[in-house]
């Protein structure tokens, strides 16, 4: 319990609350700390890519390697996309802590899904997916994950109790 409990005061948490399964997909909510609003989804691909521009747009956990994409130029760096705090000053603070600074942090904890709640930290994005700890906040387990598919199975595990 007690490194769930550090874990829950990480800049880099989102909480994940399910709300429905529909068509064997989860739809639900993803709250973070810098938002009074949460970004829905209606599928476990919609909240991964969510989460995934989220994280781009804090710039933390910096992506290991650059986003492909066909069809379109690529060659622009995604921090040039237009994303609120994505422009770099000469000073060493991280985005991530301009965001904390302009947008106060909210507690995401007692945010609940109707089928079950989840709080996320991604620790790291490397090997072009994620790494990091879940906490499934009903039985208050906490689970390492080594990519975003992993996290998906322990999520859905889970909910399958």
């Amino acid at each position: 319990m007690s490194e769930a409990k550090q874990m829950l005061f990480a800049r880099n948490l989102i909480c994940v609350c399910i709300d429905d399964n529909e068509n064997a997909d989860y739809q639900g909510q993803m709250w973070h700390q810098y938002s009074d609003d949460p970004v829905p989804f209606s599928g476990i691909y919609e909240f991964l890519v969510a989460a995934d521009d989220l994280f781009d747009t804090w710039d933390f956990p910096q992506r290991s390697l650059e986003r492909r994409g066909f069809g379109h130029d690529m060659t622009e760096d995604h921090r040039d996309k237009g994303f609120p705090f994505a422009n770099y000053n000469s000073s060493d603070e991280l985005v991530i802590d301009k965001i904390q600074k302009q947008s106060g942090t909210r507690n995401i904890q007692g945010k609940r899904g109707k089928l079950g709640t989840f709080i996320i930290q991604v620790a790291y994005r490397q090997h072009a997916t994620w790494q990091g700890h879940v906490i499934n906040t009903e039985t208050n387990e906490k689970s390492d994950f080594i990519s975003a598919l992993e996290l998906v199975r322990i999520i859905d595990a889970a909910l399958l109790k």
